[in-house]
């Protein structure tokens, strides 16, 4: 078993075949076929399986898989440490994010990092908050934004910002300085699953209501559009509010609920040090966030 091996098998899982995994590696398809098929002759069972249309792993697959993604953390953590003895800091990390926080944070979080430590790499990947969870927790990526505790994973503090009412800019709700969660249970609601649904949800229900969900979208450019068609209202996070259509009007609630972003890594003792370093800036941007008004004017 090679580590060249283990890595192939980690590429054909993510990448969902093998001609992508070839691509990502930069390998000739057969050649990822042949490292997959030694390794399964190695070990004696099969480790992927043709599914739907997408090569996944079996269900021995995916407990290697595990095992595999915590070798290979662990060989990039001993190269980055070895790196490190000349004082660099270099590496790469597979940072996991959704899109309302790539788009208004990470921008100036990568671009402060490139300049202190300009040896370290990021790969960017995006999903919804339980997917980045989720890769955090399979060591799929090395560091993940997530809005919500994870008990078992370590959490720096990243950002903070306020859930807000999307409102039709003629609905009698518009014209006061804010809402509240009892107004809204009362109007057709739309529902963002696009991964705060659940800090949404259990906001309503500790004031005591309950949305009257009439449509459940992804996006939130998709809610707000809904909303400017007088569909129904929504709660949406300030950060995701980008490109607000004219006949949107957003308001704070009263009372007003924020929403706090954090950097997850499986274990801050263990992290390499091109993660440190990620954490490190992002800590200080924090600092620096925390003298900013987030709120809606």
């Amino acid at each position: 078993m090679t580590e060249a091996q283990l890595r192939v098998l980690v590429a054909v899982a993510d990448a969902g075949g093998f001609s992508p995994a070839a691509t990502r590696l930069s390998m000739s398809q057969p050649g990822v076929s042949r490292a997959v098929a030694a390794l399964e002759a190695e070990l004696g069972t099969a480790l992927l399986i043709r599914r739907n249309g997408r090569t996944a792993p079996t269900p021995a697959g995916e407990r290697v898989l595990l095992h595999a993604r915590e070798v290979l953390a662990r060989t990039e953590a001993i190269r980055q440490e070895a790196a490190g003895g000349g004082g660099d800091c270099s590496g790469r990390v597979r940072l996991g994010s959704f899109a309302s926080v790539t788009a208004q944070l990470l921008p100036g979080l990568l671009a402060t990092l490139r300049v202190r430590h300009p040896g370290v790499e990021v790969a960017l990947f995006e999903g919804h908050d339980e997917e980045v969870i989720r890769w955090v927790r399979e060591r799929a990526i090395d560091v993940g934004v997530v809005s919500r505790a994870a008990p078992d994973l370590h959490l720096r503090p990243l950002a903070a910002d306020q859930l807000v009412a999307a409102l039709p800019a003629d609905h009698p709700l518009a014209v006061r300085p804010h809402a509240t969660l009892e107004e809204l249970a009362a109007e057709p609601f739309v529902l963002s699953r696009g991964g705060c649904e659940r800090l949404i949800l259990d906001t309503f229900s500790a004031a005591g209501h309950a949305p009257r969900v009439a449509f459940e979208v992804q996006e939130v450019s998709t809610i707000l559009a809904m909303v400017a068609e007088g569909l129904g209202v929504s709660i949406v996070p300030e950060l995701s509010a980008l490109a607000v259509p004219p006949r949107v009007a957003l308001r704070p609630l009263a009372p007003p609920v924020e929403r706090r972003l954090a950097l997850a890594v499986p274990s801050l003792a263990d992290a390499p040090p091109a993660v440190r370093a990620l954490l490190d800036v992002a800590e200080l941007g924090s600092r620096q966030l925390d003298n900013r008004d987030l709120g809606m004017p």
